[in-house]
């Protein structure tokens, strides 16, 4: 395996980070070597030092002095409060650094073209956390739509649904943190955007990236929140039309109710979800990321005398063909660009605001 690329973390407070830090501390395989991470949250800089407890890793509580700290380092991942992303972003484009971001960018169509123009010939590495694209079900139906064996696509279905992190991570349910300002869903409502519609972005960038069709018109709605302490939206429901007019529906939501306990468990009875359904002239294609069959039942489980989901195999491709392998391997120079870049990674940012749009103006949005 080619040389593991030394990167620094800035900030944990994106619920994805834990799990960089487990497969750093437990891959041998693992393309990172993280050298420091900055938190100023003490619980979420505690939750990395244990998991990484045995790995030679420095800790900040600001992430300027990281930087500072270390100016041998050429490659950073953004991991703090997306209202902070856009601030890291261009502090780390101004040191010509190697930028990988947690999910967005930022939610703010200024910001987003600031970024790109800051970045229009950038001669480092960009790469924005969109990982469905190395799933093996998701490429596989990209080649069915992109080879024509499908037909012409009549209509896309997709959700992305899980429990609610807010529980788990406070700082998710914040609309500042997570949005960036205070917007609220509705006009007079006491709940803002910021949570599972930017939670999660996967479903606008998948029916780009395996179809190859753009949105043209998106309507959403969103009731009242089924988590009623939430300050941000639990739930959406997007419907619309593609390139052609090809009719779509999306569903980003939180509505796999979680288990109230202290420390999180993706469990009861199933924590995330998937599903993608493409129809076509010529034929039908079905899958769900997360499928998880196995389950198990008894008062010796973690959640005892409960249908529990307990595991499942899920195909994966080569380490180097990964999110990690991407972005290590255009850092080394043996790939020319990322997989998965800001260009997508905003413009899945832009159907995601048309949609709270939607939701706000109670009308349909045309992009």
């Amino acid at each position: 395996m080619s040389e593991k690329i030394k990167i620094l973390v800035a900030g944990a407070a994106n619920p994805h980070i834990p799990g960089y830090c487990r497969n750093f501390a437990g891959n041998p395989k693992h393309e990172w070597e993280i050298v420091a991470l900055a938190e100023s949250d003490p619980v979420l800089l505690g939750n990395v030092q244990q998991i990484m407890k045995d790995k030679p890793v420095k800790y900040y509580s600001d992430w300027r002095k990281m930087l500072d700290a270390h100016p041998d380092i050429e490659a950073v991942q953004i991991g703090n409060d997306n209202k902070y992303h856009f601030e890291l972003f261009k502090e780390c484009i101004a040191r010509k650094l190697h930028i990988y971001s947690t999910k967005v960018a930022t939610m703010d169509p200024e910001e987003g073209r600031e970024l790109l123009k800051l970045t229009e010939n950038y001669e480092k590495t960009i790469q924005v956390e969109l990982e469905l694209h190395f799933n093996q079900q998701f490429r596989y139906a990209r080649d069915l739509v992109r080879s024509g064996k499908l037909g012409e696509i009549q209509s896309v279905y997709l959700t992305n649904i899980s429990q609610s992190p807010c529980n788990y991570f406070p700082n998710w349910g914040d609309p500042e943190l997570s949005y960036g300002k205070i917007v609220p869903i509705r006009p007079g409502a006491d709940c803002f955007r910021g949570g599972a519609l930017t939670d999660h972005p996967h479903p606008f960038d998948l029916v780009r990236w395996i179809t190859g069709l753009e949105f043209r018109e998106v309507y959403a709605r969103s009731a009242r929140n089924q988590r009623k302490h939430l300050k941000v939206e639990d739930h959406v429901a997007i419907t619309g039309k593609l390139d052609n007019g090809v009719p779509f529906f999306i569903n980003p939501s939180y509505s796999n109710l979680e288990e109230q306990v202290a420390r999180r468990r993706l469990l009861w009875p199933k924590s995330l979800e998937c599903n993608l359904k493409i129809l076509g002239s010529k034929g039908y294609y079905s899958t769900d990321y997360f499928d998880k069959p196995i389950y198990v039942v008894g008062k010796d489980h973690a959640s005892p005398d409960r249908l529990i989901v307990e595991t499942s195999w899920i195909s994966s491709p080569d380490e180097n063909d990964s999110l990690t392998g991407s972005f290590a391997a255009c850092v080394r120079g043996e790939r020319s660009t990322p997989e998965t870049s800001l260009a997508d990674g905003l413009e899945a940012v832009k159907v995601m605001n048309a949609a709270y749009d939607s939701i706000y103006f109670d009308k349909v949005i045309e992009l």
